[in-house]
C-alpha cells in the first residue's frame, strides 16, 4: 500500500469517528426529549413518547404567543436572578393527574378548565426532576447558560403576569409535541429558558481611540444654531392676542447695541455688540474679561476680539467697539449673511 493510499484509510476513519461523535452529541432540543421521557417512566411509569420538537429563539414581545393557549403557567427561578418559563397544556396535565390518582392514562379529552393550585403541586415533582436531568445531560455539551440550575418557581396566574416577570431581552423556546400512556393521548410543553448576553469584545485602546476621534469629528461637524437676541419682554397673553399692525413694543435696554449670542434653551455662547460692515450687519464678538485682565494694555486695544464658550463678558466700556454706523475692522467682524450661510449648512 502506498503512503497515500495509507493517508486516506486514515482521513476516512476520522471523518467517520467524527461523524459518529456528533450523532451522539447531546443536543438541548434532545436532552429535554430524553429528560421528560425518562423523568415520567421514573416517577410515575408513564410512558411519554416525544413525536415532534421545535427550538426556536425569540425575543422578548414573542412572549405572549409561546405562552397563550391556556394550561399551566410556571415560573422558573435560575442563577443570579435569571428567571425562565413552562407551559404545560391541559392534555399532558391531565394525564399527568390521572396517572397519579387512578394509575393510568385513560385518554379521555381534556376539558377546557382553569388551573389551579392543587394541579401546580401535582406537576412539581416532574418539573423538578425534568429540568435536574436537562441540566445534568447538558453538562458536558453545552456548560454556559443551558438550564443550569433552574427549577420550579410560583405558579403563575395568567399571561400578562409571566411577560413581566421574564426580563431577558432574549430567549430560547424547546416546543415538544408528546403522547402518554398507552392509549398515545396527546399533550404538549413548551420551555422558555433567557438566552445569555452578548460577550463584549476584548479592550482593544488602539480601537477606542480610533472610536474617540471618529465622534470627536462627527460631533465637530454637527450644525449648531445660534440666535442673536437683542433683549425679551413678558407679557400677558391676552395682550399678545391683542397686538394688530402698527403696535409698538417697548425693549429696556441698557445698552441698545449690546446683544446676547444664545444657542438652544437659552444658553449664553457669547456677548457682541451691533455694527456693520461693507453696509451689511454685522457683529463683533466680546473678549471675556478674565482673558483682557491678563493681557498687557496696549494689547488689548489690538487683540481682536473672539468668542469663548459659556462665559459671558461683563459690561466693559471699550472704544473699539462699534457703534452705529461704524465699521469694525475685518478680523473681529462677523458677518451675518456669512454666519447664516454656516449654519444652513
Amino acid at each position: 500500500m502506498s503512503e497515500r493510499d495509507g493517508n486516506t484509510v486514515i482521513l476516512r476513519k476520522a471523518r467517520s469517528g467524527r461523524a459518529e461523535h456528533q450523532a451522539r452529541g447531546m443536543s438541548p432540543s434532545r436532552a429535554l426529549r430524553l429528560a421528560l421521557a425518562q423523568t415520567a417512566d421514573a416517577l410515575y411509569d408513564m410512558p411519554v413518547a416525544v413525536v415532534a420538537v421545535e427550538q426556536v429563539e425569540i425575543s422578548q414581545t414573542g412572549l405572549g404567543r409561546e405562552l397563550d393557549g391556556g394550561g399551566l403557567l410556571i415560573l422558573l427561578d435560575g442563577p443570579d436572578g435569571a428567571r425562565g418559563a413552562l407551559r404545560m397544556d391541559l392534555g399532558l396535565l391531565g394525564a399527568l393527574i390521572e396517572v397519579q390518582t387512578t394509575g393510568r392514562v385513560s385518554g379521555r379529552a381534556s376539558a377546557d378548565r382553569a388551573v389551579t393550585r392543587t394541579d401546580a403541586a401535582i406537576s412539581a415533582p416532574l418539573v423538578d426532576a425534568m429540568l435536574a436531568r436537562f441540566e445534568a445531560q447538558l453538562l458536558e455539551e453545552t456548560p454556559e447558560h443551558w438550564g443550569q440550575d433552574f427549577r420550579y418557581g410560583v405558579m403563575m396566574e395568567d399571561v400578562r403576569g409571566m411577560q413581566l416577570a421574564l426580563t431577558a431581552p432574549d430567549f430560547h423556546v424547546l416546543r415538544l409535541m408528546v403522547e402518554t400512556g398507552d392509549v398515545a393521548h396527546p399533550g404538549a410543553l413548551t420551555l422558555i429558558l433567557p438566552a445569555p448576553p452578548d460577550i463584549p469584545e476584548a479592550h482593544d485602546p488602539a480601537h477606542e481611540g480610533v472610536l474617540a476621534r471618529t465622534l470627536e469629528a462627527c460631533a465637530m461637524d454637527v450644525p449648531v444654531r445660534l440666535e442673536a437676541v437683542l433683549g425679551r419682554i413678558k407679557m400677558p397673553l391676552g395682550e399678545v392676542c391683542g397686538l394688530k399692525p402698527g403696535d409698538t413694543l417697548p425693549l429696556a435696554l441698557d445698552k441698545p447695541m449690546r446683544i446676547r449670542l444664545e444657542a438652544s434653551e437659552k444658553h449664553v455662547v457669547a456677548m457682541a455688540h451691533l455694527g456693520q460692515s461693507d453696509g451689511l450687519r454685522a457683529v463683533r464678538l466680546l473678549l471675556p474679561h478674565s482673558e483682557r485682565a491678563a493681557l498687557p494694555v496696549d494689547a488689548v486695544e489690538e487683540a481682536p476680539q473672539r468668542a469663548a464658550p459659556n462665559r459671558i463678558a461683563p459690561d466693559v466700556e471699550d472704544a473699539a467697539l462699534s457703534e452705529p454706523g461704524a465699521a469694525p475692522s475685518e478680523l473681529s467682524a462677523l458677518d451675518i449673511k456669512a454666519f447664516a450661510e454656516q449654519l444652513a449648512e
